[in-house]
């Protein structure tokens, strides 16, 4: 529970939006972890930010936090590896895929000029015989 500092109305409710830091050294020089949250007051409307939880960060912690964050940025870029792989493949096929598409297409071309050739040939011809005719 946080006060709010415009109207002083206490506030229940949990924060919206949380995100942790690393505060200042203190004069002893330790260092503390800061769980911060933000709020809005029911009454006022009013936003504002408040401390949820403080941690003191020792180097072992620290340590343990840098291998976990690289634990996850090593999986993450596996992750991406295989997409992007996985995206070539598909990227090849869809380019095959397309070559071929375009040999059938160009066969069909082929074969449309050939037969209006063909035609143009018979209408040429029955055209003379009709003259002829007449």
């Amino acid at each position: 529970m946080v006060e709010c500092p415009e109207c002083g109305t206490w506030v229940v409710a949990s924060p919206f939006k949380t995100w942790s830091m690393i505060g200042k050294p203190s004069k002893t020089g330790k260092r503390f972890k800061l769980t911060l949250g933000m709020f809005q007051c029911p009454k006022c409307e009013k936003r504002f930010r408040a401390v949820l939880g403080k941690e003191k960060i020792t180097v072992k912690r620290g340590i343990e936090e840098i291998k976990r964050i690289e634990t996850g940025l090593m999986q993450t870029l596996r992750e991406l590896r295989q997409k992007i792989q996985k995206l070539e493949n598909e990227k090849a096929d869809l380019m095959a895929e397309i070559e071929e598409l375009r040999k059938v297409g160009e066969k069909k071309a082929s074969a449309l000029e050939e037969e209006v050739t063909t035609l143009r040939k018979e209408a040429k011809s029955l055209k003379k015989l009709l003259e002829s005719s007449e």
